[in-house]
């Protein structure tokens, strides 16, 4: 199955990373990874990915911030995956 959609997934926890990739990749998508808030943020402006996938419990700043400052500009889907 092919699909040309992007998703960027923005978590530090390397077993939630790997279940995403198996997951989605499955399923045909291209994911790319951000350990951190700063990296996240980069790589969602250098790639504008389909889809974000967000953990709001990041290393170097809180998710809710990331959350409100990818909307400035970000209009596409961003979903909240977190054990908060």
């Amino acid at each position: 199955m092919s699909n040309s959609a992007e998703i960027l997934i923005i978590d530090d926890e390397i077993q939630i990373r790997k279940l995403l990739e198996i997951a989605l990749g499955s399923n045909g998508y291209k994911t790319i990874f951000a350990v951190n808030a700063k990296e996240g943020i980069t790589l969602a402006a250098n790639h504008q990915p389909d889809l974000i996938i967000l953990d709001l419990g990041l290393p170097d700043e809180d998710g809710q911030i990331v959350l409100k400052r990818l909307r400035e500009w970000y209009k596409k889907p961003i979903l909240i995956l977190t054990v908060k």
